[in-house]
């Protein structure tokens, strides 16, 4: 069994010229909502086996936030170039090509309109646009992330910042 917790990174501020995209850092409340969903989650002694990121800097701070929350070491956050302005189907295959199969419980960092659109592409189900700092974890009946195909995916639940974070099932 894998578990794929995926989340949209928390609130940021504007884009401007003066503060390009990748620069953008979290808002005071993003901050708040993250290192809020990081407790909810140690609470739920839920397992993390590996964080990773993408390069943009509100993405990362998620992460390290969450992390911090949850007691896992944030040098072993995994930070991917590549995720940054990706397609649903670029996270996907990033998916598909995880060799550790001692990995069973992945924490993703992303962005919209990616992780909202992987969303459909694992379940084959509409869902719509996640909002800033929610999380959707993910249940595969496979021993590898290889294994995991299109619909193949069962939301377990779905936590966003506008319900303080309260378990919803769909």
């Amino acid at each position: 069994m894998k578990k794929l917790f995926l989340f949209r990174h928390a609130q940021t501020e504007g884009y401007s010229f003066s503060n390009p995209d990748s620069k953008r850092k979290l808002t005071e409340k993003g901050i708040q909502d993250a290192m809020k969903l990081g407790q909810f989650l140690y609470k739920e002694n839920f397992e993390v086996d590996k964080i990773v990121s993408s390069i943009a800097i509100r993405a990362q701070t998620t992460a390290r936030l969450l992390a911090d929350e949850m007691k896992y070491p944030p040098s072993k956050i995994q930070i991917e170039e590549d995720l940054y302005q990706c397609s649903e189907t670029d996270l996907f295959h990033f998916i598909n090509q995880i060799e550790d199969d001692s990995i069973n419980n992945l924490f993703l960092v992303n962005h919209n309109p990616a992780v909202s659109a992987l969303i459909y592409l694992l379940t084959e189900k509409e869902y719509g646009f996640l909002s800033p700092c929610s999380l959707v974890i993910f249940s595969f009946d496979v021993e590898n992330w290889a294994e995991i195909i299109r619909g193949s995916g069962m939301i377990e639940e779905i936590r966003v910042p506008e319900t303080d974070f309260e378990v919803s099932t769909i």
